[in-house]
């Protein structure tokens, strides 16, 4: 039977091909695996912003004047396990409606520290 070729693929052929595909995925997963932690980084600074933004929103509606000299206030995120939320609140020497106000969250994330801050100026009625 001569001149019949036989269909298929060598096996030299078969381990070029698995080597080749091997190869390619041990590029393309660590940029996967980076993707990804970047993403739930960027998630957790989006929900630590929110949250400090929320506290400088509470205190909006509190009269400045009733708010003490130097005030802290802790809080916790329930969306960021281990996390501390600060608010620390003074009130600059000059005119009474004036607080100053510094949201700070921070948390661990793949062994880092993270911090989030907020700094602002409640300005407000005195009555």
């Amino acid at each position: 039977m001569e001149g019949v070729l036989k269909k298929g693929f060598t096996y030299i052929e078969v381990l070029f091909a698995i080597t080749l595909t091997a190869v390619i995925f041990s590029a393309v997963l660590p940029l996967l695996e980076n993707t990804i932690t970047k993403n739930q980084d960027t998630r957790l600074k989006l929900v630590a912003y929110e949250a400090a933004s929320n506290q400088v929103e509470e205190l909006r509606d509190t009269k400045v004047l009733s708010l003490v000299d130097q005030t802290h206030i802790p809080f916790t995120i329930p969306e960021i396990p281990g996390s501390t939320g600060d608010v620390y609140i003074t009130k600059p020497l000059g005119d009474p409606k004036i607080a100053v106000v510094d949201v700070k969250v921070n948390w661990r994330f793949h062994n880092k520290n993270q911090v989030a801050e907020i700094k602002t100026y409640l300005y407000g009625s005195t009555e």
